[in-house]
């Protein structure tokens, strides 16, 4: 990393940042984070015994106390966790549906800049993520395109109407679809279903399917194939 770049993250730690205001609930509506959750400990059930009182204790040396054994919270397993075999590419799509998710509930002025911000709010290491940024920047370069697309095929939905979350869904798929020959088409669709399983709702599977079948089937390129 240049030290241009390091002065530039070190100045972006200290202003406040509109991406920590980024969704995390799985609703419609609502982004949630592809990164690991971890589910509440349960709560000690009541095994119903109840301690005799009047027992007159023996002269057995009393066992010593079982050792408190404190196990890191981080390397705890969450058997919920949809992530755990997520491939690298598919981790690079979820952070560029975030963004695309946050960029387009509140547009800012200057693209360089809102990633400088997000990469250090997510602590990401931004290096692991060169597709990512590449994603997003087609899919908001090309945003125009994408989104009469999605009005030309998505009949009988008002634009307006269509949930956001499935929106940016969308705008990464169709433009995978369109501008990056180098993945084949049905890898981009399962892709996108896949996301759209832990980002969206369970109907929303048929929606994006549908709208993605037909912005495919307008294309000159083999659905099985990488173009290059």
């Amino acid at each position: 990393m240049s030290e241009e770049r390091k002065d530039r993250d070190a100045e972006k730690r200290n202003s406040p940042s509109p991406w920590k205001k980024l969704p995390s609930a799985a609703k419609k509506d609502e982004a949630v984070s592809p990164w690991k959750q971890r589910s509440p400990l349960p709560e000690k059930e009541d095994s119903g015994f109840q301690e005799e009182t009047d027992v007159t204790p023996t002269e057995e040396t009393p066992d010593p106390p079982e050792e408190e054994i404190l196990v890191p919270v981080e390397e705890e397993e969450d058997p919920t966790d949809v992530t755990a075999e997520w491939s690298r590419r598919r981790r690079n799509r979820a952070v560029a549906i975030q963004f695309i998710y946050a960029w387009s509930m509140n547009k800012p002025d200057d693209l360089a800049d809102s990633l400088d911000e997000f990469f250090i709010e997510r602590e990401l290491n931004r290096d692991e993520y060169v597709f990512a940024e590449e994603l997003i920047h087609g899919s908001v370069s090309k945003m125009d395109e994408i989104d009469a697309l999605v009005q030309e095929t998505a009949e009988n939905w008002e634009f307006d109407r269509i949930a956001r979350i499935d929106l940016a869904l969308l705008r990464l798929g169709i433009h995978e679809l369109l501008h990056r020959p180098d993945v084949p088409p049905v890898v981009v669709i399962n892709e996108i279903i896949d996301l759209g399983k832990a980002f969206s709702e369970e109907k929303s599977k048929r929606f994006l399917n549908g709208i993605l079948d037909k912005v495919l089937a307008q294309l000159d390129r083999p659905a099985r194939e990488s173009s290059m």
